[in-house]
């Protein structure tokens, strides 16, 4: 298969890049500690945010989030790990955003998972607000739990991070960022998925 989107990707790339200055300056002001989930004001710009755009920011816990990916199977799930402060995590989520655009919905499934401080209100803000710009309408999810116990929880060493499950639900591709200047590429996904899709379906878990 051929994709024909790789100079839109250049041309959001600039984009990204320009806008996430911005809302990394905006992180800048007073923080709000949220407990277990987002505070009554982000709840709201939350609310208008999804009645606008469709755009939604999920904030859950592990035990939540358990419950929410008991039904990986059936697809091949395409998982990003992300946050506002990794610039290299926002320089290329762009790019995610419009492999979401390019493969069925029914065949593929995106799912991004952001893990800024859930404690500080602003953060989850310019999370959303970063979803909103570049048009993330897939699912998104913020955990509410310490970022070292994110990484202990998922086996992460670095952001950004992909992780690729076939349709039975089972981790067959693990991308990682661990160098910088060896990162992995759109183009690594994009073989991880269509081989993937090469393969005979296998049973739900």
């Amino acid at each position: 298969m051929t994709l024909n989107y790789k100079l839109s990707l250049k041309n959001t790339f600039l984009i990204s890049s320009l806008t996430c200055f911005s809302f990394l300056l905006s992180a800048c002001s007073e923080s709000t500690d949220l407990g277990n989930s987002i505070s009554e004001s982000a709840e709201e710009i939350r609310s208008e945010v999804a009645q606008e755009s469709g755009i939604d920011l999920i904030p859950l816990d592990f035990f939540e989030w358990d419950l929410q990916m008991s039904n990986i199977g059936g697809q091949i799930t395409v998982m990003d790990f992300w946050a506002t402060w990794c610039i290299p995590c926002i320089e290329r989520f762009p790019a995610m955003v419009e492999l979401s655009n390019h493969y069925p919905r029914d065949k593929v499934r995106f799912v991004s998972v952001n893990i800024d401080d859930f404690t500080d209100e602003d953060a989850y803000i310019s999370a959303l607000d970063f979803l909103t710009v570049v048009g993330a309408d897939f699912e998104n999810y913020q955990l509410q739990q310490d970022m070292f116990d994110i990484f202990n929880f998922f086996g992460l060493q670095s952001i950004p991070a992909v992780t690729i499950y076939d349709t039975s639900g089972t981790e067959q591709v693990r991308l990682t960022g661990i160098e910088p200047r060896d990162l992995f590429t759109e183009e690594d996904i994009v073989a991880a998925i269509e081989d993937l899709l090469a393969q005979p379906l296998t049973s739900e878990i």
